[in-house]
């Protein structure tokens, strides 16, 4: 995470969502800069995990992303940001794992209809026996990318995160 990052900053860049009727506070576990040095390309918000005590993960983990310039490439960025989080779950696993750049045998592709601050979109899901992951492009600029561990679904409804006190306090790695 840059280190001169502030909630303030990273919410002026970029969209972040929370679950829609879950009043934790998120952590930004991960931020992502622009190639060469740009401005923030993915963030990422964890709900239900801590540092402290053995790491179980996030309940609910919730990206942004900016899109690449091709508008007909979005299905192809979805099911990437998708099997992007599907694969470091499982290499969190098992890194050894000479199976693990490959979907699992038991990956099912499928849509829901996730509500963001009211508005229904349509989701690409990635179901496998380790997790499950929907993305969908919002707006022409920005993918959001909900994670939570097997069986899912996910939540149904999210909503944009205003204000920087939604938000634990920035504290890096460790």
């Amino acid at each position: 995470m840059n280190p001169d990052a502030s909630i303030e900053g990273i919410l002026a860049e970029l969209p972040l969502y929370a679950p829609a009727r879950d009043r934790r506070r998120g952590r930004i576990s991960s931020t992502t800069l622009e190639p060469g040095g740009g401005g923030l390309l993915k963030a990422v918000v964890d709900f239900g995990s801590t540092p402290e005590g053995p790491d179980t993960g996030p309940d609910i983990e919730i990206a942004t992303r900016l899109r690449g310039p091709d508008p007909t490439a979005a299905e192809r960025e979805l099911r990437a940001f998708c099997g992007e989080r599907d694969l470091m779950e499982r290499r969190a696993r098992d890194p050894a794992a000479a199976h693990s750049f490959a979907l699992p045998a038991d990956a099912a592709w499928s849509q829901q209809t996730i509500a963001l601050d009211g508005r229904a979109h349509t989701f690409t899901v990635l179901a496998t026996s380790a997790t499950w992951v929907a993305a969908a492009c919002v707006g022409e600029a920005v993918m959001v990318r909900v994670f939570t561990p097997a069986p899912g679904p996910g939540p149904d409804e999210l909503r944009r995160i205003g204000d920087p006190g939604e938000l634990e306090p920035l504290r890096g790695r460790g």
